[in-house]
């Protein structure tokens, strides 16, 4: 059964990928993903950590972002996070074989974690080794490695701070969607 660390770039998946070097990252380049996730993880790779990036690519479009731009496309909370993310690393965690899977789920989440834990399967096997830290304690970690990390996410989504106009709108909707 193979090991994999999920990794975002955010604080607490690279404080993971820093604590276990020698578990291979796997993360997907949505089209979207923002610079700092990039600049962290040209950080994690110049400290030899491993990383495999996956591609979102759909219906011939290399990106997710470039699929919702070609067809102009809201971005939708729920249906983005399945269709640029979590459809391609739960493939490519299949054809490798059985997984085991390190999500850096922090203290104070042990609730998503759990929801996590629930789509368990044969192929794969969630696991949590951050739930004894702190995300400060993370953070510490990250400085100790000289490795700046923040919040992540595709720049494009409605749940970002500052998410351009046309996302903005689409908030309307999903809340209105969510109501139903």
């Amino acid at each position: 059964m193979g090991m994999w660390n999920s990794l975002s770039c955010g604080v607490n998946s690279s404080a993971m990928a820093l604590i276990f070097p020698k578990i291979v990252n796997v993360m997907c380049n949505t089209g979207g993903n923002k610079v700092s996730a990039w600049k962290t993880h040209h950080q994690l790779q110049k400290r030899r950590i491993k990383i495999i990036v996956l591609s979102s690519a759909q219906q011939g479009y290399p990106t997710y972002y470039d699929y919702i731009k070609a067809n102009k496309l809201m971005p939708f909370y729920v249906s983005c996070c399945h269709k640029a993310k979590y459809w391609h690393l739960d493939r490519f965690y299949k054809q490798v074989g059985p997984s085991i899977v390190n999500i850096g789920f922090c203290k104070g989440e042990e609730k998503r974690a759990a929801r996590q834990a629930k789509k368990n399967n044969r192929w794969i096997k969630f696991q949590f080794p951050m739930l004894k830290y702190t995300r400060e304690e993370c953070e510490k970690i990250l400085r100790h490695h000289d490795v700046q990390a923040s919040k992540t996410g595709c720049w494009f989504c409605p749940k970002q701070p500052n998410p351009p106009e046309w996302a903005i709108k689409n908030i309307i909707r999903d809340e209105r969607v969510q109501e139903w």
